[in-house]
């Protein structure tokens, strides 16, 4: 890899043997621990200066964690634990229930609770978000090497964490102020699949399933990760009806429902466990995982001799805990967006590219996306054939079957593409090592140098920029461009010091805005909103979007009706550009050429501001 890499063990190292696989070759002191913390601290030092500006003004980059802020605050000023509902969100409709987790809320108020009479609440929150996200990065890198050194090849735990600090898909959900849950995910998904290493075991598997619902909890995104290490299981013991398989699948099915109950009352509370949402951990996903429970224990209970019979039983239990989820609620059937406006997908679910397919970001980002998973894919495929011993290879299918779900899922959702890295890991860094070792016995220097180099590309980053460049030289489609880049988020939204002070001085109203702009606002000033991009606020969302694309007189009445007093927009943000772009005779085109409708009146803002404010006018 890189001359960051530990040093080889004496005897290693410039004799041009190679350290057998089941051995580390490296320093007595460098244990994978110790890397893990080292190459993560010097990481997130360097990430804490490179964002310091951000930091210091508070620029929150995803519109998620500034909301996750407001869901904080609110905790910590006396709202009730198990009331998650935003009341500053849609208040004509009562304010909008939220999906969200307070497992997620927990360290980040506890943090800021312990550091207030010390700081004061804007400096402990500004701590507090720089840094828990490398904390729990660092919780991450931990796990990496511990999990990964359960892998016949003893080597990649101690060089696992060069490479998670070279994946960029990961390393931005872990960066200082990136506050939401997306790094969360990514940590338990590796927990599950360092239980799924583990010599097989019912404490194995216990461990896996209550990670599995903990994930469920925080997003049923997370589905899909679990689903994938619970047919693992099943197919092992399927085929192969061994007593610790069995054992391991009927403790992870246990895990999985007794842990979803658990975490589900610990943070919802009774209306949790009654509630019916297909969106998040509730009564359906409880009852089907319920069923899949019982059924895979009367299963094991029974011990049927016969594969064929025990392929059919098992796939009999999907099939129920399938059939118990849409007998719940049939709605979740169709997906949690089904019932999504049109007018709302239009304008913002569709352009929400971390939720899209991967075919619709950029053709640059596709690269980003594919080559991590397709060099650890390939790595792991060679480790498997490589395998000396059956539990060597069965330790290696492991990961090639988590990678391949894990590498499918980032193509239809962008934001999987975390976990398919995370998991890339292993396959990748086995190839690595490989090649760098390789390496190290040419005699000279040129070719030395290039294998090294190859070596190299095998690190996230490092080959998916080579990769991109070279198809850009062939395909000049495929290259960034610069213009794509986004602005600051100040600029984005048009929220600055001067402008936040401003609003903050006017008395408390609800105001309707774009989308996307919502949610700093609802972080930064007292204000309540019609909408943010959150998509239970579903009527309140194609309201705003109606309102903005629509005619201008009949956009009246929709601004009454949400009890708006105050029209704000930032005129240079995406969301506000498309809406005039595409309704050219809506309210947001008028507005951006001057010809306001009688029933506004602008509101004078600071010299230098950006942000553009309407009153609504008494009604007549």
């Amino acid at each position: 890899m890189t001359a960051a890499a530990p040093p080889l063990a004496e005897g290693a190292a410039g004799t041009g043997a190679v350290p057998e696989p089941g051995s580390s070759g490296f320093s007595p002191w460098f244990t994978p621990l110790r890397i893990a913390l080292i190459v993560w601290t010097a990481m997130s030092v360097v990430a804490v200066i490179a964002q310091w500006h951000a930091i210091q003004i508070l620029e929150l980059s995803d519109t998620d964690d500034a909301m996750r802020m407001a869901q904080v605050r609110d905790l910590l000023a006396g709202q009730g634990w198990w009331d998650l509902t935003q009341y500053r969100v849609n208040p004509a409709g009562g304010g909008v229930l939220m999906h969200w987790s307070r497992i997620v809320d927990a360290p980040i108020a506890l943090g800021i609770w312990l550091l207030k009479p010390l700081l004061g609440q804007a400096l402990a929150e500004q701590v507090v978000m720089t840094v828990w996200p490398p904390l729990l990065g660092a919780a991450l890198s931990v796990a990496c090497a511990l999990g990964y050194r359960n892998l016949p090849d003893k080597r990649i735990a101690y060089v696992a964490p060069l490479y998670l600090v070279t994946a960029g898909f990961i390393v931005v959900q872990l960066r200082p102020l990136r506050v939401d849950h997306h790094g969360w995910q990514i940590f338990l998904a590796m927990l599950i699949l360092w239980q799924a290493l583990r010599p097989a075991s019912r404490q194995a598997g216990l461990i896996a399933g209550a990670c599995g619902a903990a994930l469920l909890a925080i997003s049923i995104e997370g589905l899909p990760v679990v689903a994938l290490f619970a047919g693992l299981c099943a197919l092992r013991w399927a085929l192969h009806a061994r007593a610790d398989d069995r054992t391991r699948l009927t403790g992870y099915m246990a895990g999985l429902a007794g842990g979803a109950l658990f975490f589900q009352f610990l943070t919802r509370g009774p209306m949790g466990l009654a509630g019916r949402w297909c969106d998040s951990l509730s009564a359906p996903y409880l009852g089907a995982f319920a069923v899949a429970a019982v059924a895979v224990l009367a299963i094991a209970a029974v011990d049927p001799a016969r594969r064929w019979v025990r392929f059919a039983a098992l796939g009999g239990a999907g099939v129920l805990a399938a059939a118990a989820l849409v007998a719940i609620e049939p709605l979740c059937a169709a997906g949690p967006f089904a019932t999504l406006d049109p007018i709302v997908v239009h304008y913002w679910y569709r352009n929400v590219l971390e939720g899209q397919p991967v075919w619709a970001s950029p053709p640059h980002t596709i690269f980003f996306v594919v080559v991590p998973w397709a060099v650890g894919l390939i790595g792991s495929l060679l480790a498997w054939r490589a395998g000396k011993a059956d539990e060597d290879r069965r330790a290696w299918t492991t990961v090639i079957v988590a990678l391949a779900g894990a590498s499918a899922l980032s193509l239809l959702v962008l934001r999987s593409a975390g976990t398919a890295h995370l998991f890339a890991i292993p396959g990748s860094a086995w190839l690595g090592l490989r090649g760098w070792l390789r390496a190290r016995q040419i005699a000279a220097l040129l070719p030395r140098v290039i294998a090294s180099a190859l070596a190299a590309l095998t690190l996230p980053m490092l080959g998916s920029l080579a990769v991109a460049g070279l198809a850009g030289l062939v395909f000049p489609a495929v290259k960034a461009d610069p213009r794509a880049v986004d602005a600051s988020v100040a600029k984005r939204t048009c929220v600055d010091p001067s402008t936040i002070a401003a609003l903050n001085h006017m008395p408390k109203a609800t105001l309707l805005t774009p989308i996307d702009l919502g949610a700093p606002l609802i972080f930064w000033t007292h204000h309540a909103m019609v909408a943010t991009p959150h998509h239970r606020n579903k009527e309140a969302m194609a309201d705003t979007l109606r309102v903005f694309t629509g005619d201008p007189a009949k956009a009246e009445a929709l601004v009454r009706k949400q009890q708006a007093s105050l029209i704000v927009y930032c005129a240079g943000a995406n969301d506000f550009t498309r809406y005039r772009r595409e309704a050219k005779q809506g309210l947001a085109a008028q507005l951006y050429a001057g010809k306001a409708p009688g029933w506004l009146e602008p509101v004078a803002m600071p010299a230098g501001s950006s942000l553009a404010v309407w009153r609504v006018k008494p009604a007549s």
